[in-house]
């Protein structure tokens, strides 16, 4: 029995060792095979989601970073100088580099191109201290500029790529609009450093940007993202050898405590198997939890990441948070973060808008002001997004945040500069009213609302030119801002007073005012402008002429109204100036007609429809004709003969008055010559001459093709020619006329300002006395005094003495009496045509022939 028993026992020891080694063989059989199907795939599983994680967030990281740099450029593209650099309105090369030296670009920027709607090439910048090497084909830009002008935009944008090491090379196009059209393209080229932007960690060993991706990263285990704004996509390739070296281990330890728990007693397999299998299980889950966030956080580490629970309250926040705000994240924990970020400045309207996102559980994107913790302010770009279980159980948030103080003081420079530059554009420089270009944009505003009526107010200071003159244009700009003072003082909001020239001001008085309300604003306005200002202690008086023109008389529409402001301006002048003149219908009636009468004029230059007449000079003791004076008229079929004053100052206005004098100066010369085959040989022919003849090369080639034998050609000047021009220009004329055998004549002296240093200067032939001096001297003693005296000073200087306006033969006796030399007059023939001319020669001839042998 004993050896029964032992047997049994030895039997049932061995069965239980054996039961025992079978158990545990299976068991760890058992284990072995839950290690390597349950454990390990779910550690996989794990590292693989890691991997994943983290090539989502380096594309996300890549494209906010791209998205930022384009944000900039985009901003630059609405500068409307690179608009009409495009459209060619402007040609400034310099335009664009100059812009971005004085921005702070970002440091990955290497050059910017800017290519019209054709693709030329119009301005070029490279980043100071970088070649701006181009790296990319002629072609490969093309495309990309091709891509960026059609006209619906993809869902990524074009972008060029070339990686080299470390470094990639990525060149976006951002299009120049305007009106909706692409007219030109921005194209920038940045250099990243790959190595820094995506550091090597323990999950990856290299992170690329691939575009298209290569064949290598296709065979491989690489985890490709593409951008969710450009057509890049970043590949991330894991290591491998950590991979497999983490799961090995996983097996060898777990294999290694089962065994212990196992050999150590199967009574203590469930505690042990729990400790080395459950428990490390849970362990690995919340582990995989904790790392799949820190893999989102470590992409994002430049970004201040914080996550809030359910009611809003701080449960965590990354370094960057710390760094950003000023606080510490042990003691700002379960605070609101609106309660100690915003301050007194941050708009009410975007904290209302976190907080209805907030309560309505959904994502926001805001730009916001905080405060750090020193009440330092600073703007962020906020994003903040909803965080939900698996069963969709929202428990909190997560708040994204970067510092963009320096981007948005650089988009409101750029915003104040294109400010500035409007209204530059728009204003006068001197006064500070609007300009002309202003005053062109509130007519077109005006004319798209064309319910009510409009009046101007046309000024022009009298005698202005005289202060710069005398007091220097230190006391004009006075004057001009003394007077820019006043229009702003007399005229409602509503009105807009511009400066238009140099001593030019239009009124465009509020919607609905009248003609009736404009005279009495101008009233005003006269009055306190000739009121004396001082300047440097030195009294200044000036006047002012106004124009007044609505379109309440139905005379005139609406861009009409400065034409007709400025006929009433002229009218105001011509009365006298310092008056207000409106533009009435008697004065429309005298609009259309000038209208008619230019042209008309134009038309009667085109036809030579000008003529020239002629006025006899006589020899003040003989009266034989010693010359004629050429004088104009217009031999108009529809409006008759008219004399030089009905049609000569418009066509001074016209610019006509060249192409007339040049008519009548040929067709002086050819008649007088049709005079010689009847034996009349005319000594001298006048004609007057205004200061562009003098120095005309074509008047002096007309005056060397005419005959040798012909008349005496005579030049007759304005005496006021004679005080303004004394040019080298001028004088280089005058001798060259004289050379040319023309001999110069002062046209109505004693009625301007010339000095006789000029006459000196000028040394004429003659001088030809105003008629308004003549006909006084027969009741005029000073009259006659002065004429005596300016005949002594003509013999002093040797010149001969014409005297105009002989109304009476006693005119002509007392005129030969004092020393004059030749009359012309009406006492002995008034202005004729060439057939009339020829008549009368040949009977006062006559006349003389008969007196002479009577006497």
């Amino acid at each position: 029995m004993p050896t029964d028993h032992k047997l049994r026992s030895a039997t049932i020891a061995r069965r239980f060792w054996l039961l025992n080694l079978l158990i545990l063989t299976l068991t760890m059989i058992s284990s072995a095979l839950a290690v390597r199907f349950v454990a390990l795939p779910f550690f996989r599983s794990y590292q693989h989601e890691a991997i994943q994680a983290q090539a989502q967030d380096s594309a996300a990281h890549l494209n906010a970073l791209l998205m930022h740099n384009r944000s900039m450029l985009s901003m630059i593209a609405q500068d409307s100088n690179l608009v009409n650099i495009a459209l060619g309105f402007n040609n400034n090369a310099r335009y664009l580099p100059d812009l971005l030296d004085d921005l702070q670009m970002p440091e990955t920027l290497l050059w910017v191109t800017f290519y019209d709607a054709f693709n030329a090439p119009l301005s070029h910048y490279n980043a100071p201290g970088h070649p701006g090497q181009l790296r990319f084909g002629a072609h490969e830009i093309r495309d990309l500029l091709k891509q960026s002008q059609e006209a619906t935009p993809p869902d990524r944008l074009p972008v060029l790529l070339k990686a080299s090491g470390t470094e990639a090379f990525v060149v976006m196009a951002t299009p120049v609009l305007h009106q909706g059209y692409v007219e030109g393209v921005l194209v920038s080229g940045y250099r990243l450093a790959t190595d820094q932007i995506f550091p090597a960690n323990g999950i990856a060993t290299r992170t690329y940007l691939v575009q298209p991706l290569s064949g290598i990263l296709q065979r491989s285990t690489a985890q490709v993202r593409a951008l969710s704004d450009f057509r890049l996509s970043v590949a991330l390739v894991p290591d491998e050898a950590a991979v497999l070296s983490a799961g090995r281990a996983v097996m060898a330890n777990s294999m290694t405590a089962i065994a212990v728990v196992l050999i150590g007693g199967f009574g203590l397999f469930a505690l042990v198997g729990k400790a080395v299998i459950v428990a490390p299980h849970r362990k690995l889950e919340a582990k995989q939890a904790e790392l799949r966030e820190l893999a989102a956080i470590a992409e994002r580490a430049s970004d201040s990441i914080s996550i809030t629970d359910i009611e809003g309250r701080l449960v965590w926040a990354n370094p960057s948070f710390e760094k950003l705000t000023g606080h510490l994240v042990e003691d700002v924990r379960g605070l609101k973060p609106a309660k100690f970020l915003q301050g007194p400045d941050t708009d009410p309207y975007t904290r209302g808008r976190i907080r209805n996102a907030l309560e309505a559980r959904e994502a926001i994107q805001v730009e916001i002001l905080n405060y750090r913790c020193d009440d330092s302010p600073y703007w962020i770009s906020l994003s903040i997004s909803p965080l939900q279980t698996d069963r969709g159980t929202h428990y909190g948030f997560m708040a994204i945040s970067n510092d963009i103080t320096e981007a948005r003081a650089q988009r409101e420079a750029i915003v104040a500069a294109k400010l500035e530059i409007e209204h530059q554009a728009l204003h006068d420089p001197l006064t500070g009213l609007p300009n002309r270009r202003a005053l062109d944009n509130a007519l077109q505003d005006r004319a798209d609302d064309s319910t009510q009526h409009s009046t101007i107010i046309r000024i022009d200071l009298d005698h202005f030119k005289y202060v710069n003159d005398t007091m220097g244009h230190d006391a004009g700009d006075f004057i001009l801002c003394e007077v820019a003072r006043i229009l702003r003082e007399e005229t409602k909001a509503t009105d807009i007073a511009a400066r238009v020239g140099g001593d030019e001001f239009v009124l465009l008085l509020s919607p609905g005012a009248t003609s009736e309300e404009g005279r009495h604003l101008a009233q005003r306005m006269l009055d306190r402008i000739k009121i004396p200002k001082y300047f440097d202690s030195k009294s200044i008086r000036v006047g002012a002429s106004f124009g007044v023109a609505s379109t309440h008389e139905d005379l005139l529409d609406l861009d009409q109204l400065i034409i007709g402001a400025d006929a009433a301006l002229y009218a105001a002048k011509d009365a006298g100036r310092n008056r207000i003149r409106i533009y009435t219908e008697t004065l429309h009636h005298m609009v259309l007609e000038r209208r008619t009468l230019a042209r008309e004029l134009r038309r009667a230059v085109a036809r030579q429809e000008f003529v020239p007449f002629f006025q006899p000079q006589f020899d003040a003791h003989t009266h034989e004709i010693v010359g004629v004076e050429t004088l104009v008229r217009w031999d108009s079929p529809e409006l008759g003969l008219l004399p030089p004053g009905q049609f000569l100052p418009v066509a001074e206005q016209l610019s006509l008055v060249e192409d007339i004098d040049n008519q009548i100066f040929a067709k002086a010369m050819k008649q007088t010559d049709s005079l010689r085959p009847l034996g009349i040989q005319i000594p001298k022919v006048s004609v007057n001459v205004t200061v562009e003849r003098i120095h005309n090369d074509q008047v002096f080639e007309q005056i060397r093709a005419q005959r040798k034998d012909g008349p005496k050609i005579v030049f007759e000047i304005l005496e006021s020619v004679l005080v303004e021009e004394q040019s080298d220009l001028f004088r280089f004329g005058l001798d060259r006329l004289r050379e040319a055998g023309v001999q110069i004549e002062i046209d109505d002296f004693g009625s301007g300002h010339a000095s006789i240093v000029g006459l000196m200067h000028l040394q004429p032939d003659a001088m030809k006395i105003d008629q308004r001096l003549i006909r006084p001297i027969l009741n005029d003693p000073i009259a006659l005094g002065l004429l005596q005296h300016i005949v002594g000073m003509a013999n002093l200087m040797d010149l001969r003495i014409v005297a105009e306006g002989v109304e009476t033969l006693e005119h002509a006796q007392v005129l030969r009496d004092i020393g004059c030399h030749t009359l012309q007059g009406y006492a002995f023939c008034k202005p004729l045509p060439i057939k009339d001319l020829k008549v009368f020669i040949l009977q006062h001839e006559a006349r003389l022939r008969l007196q002479s042998r009577s006497s």
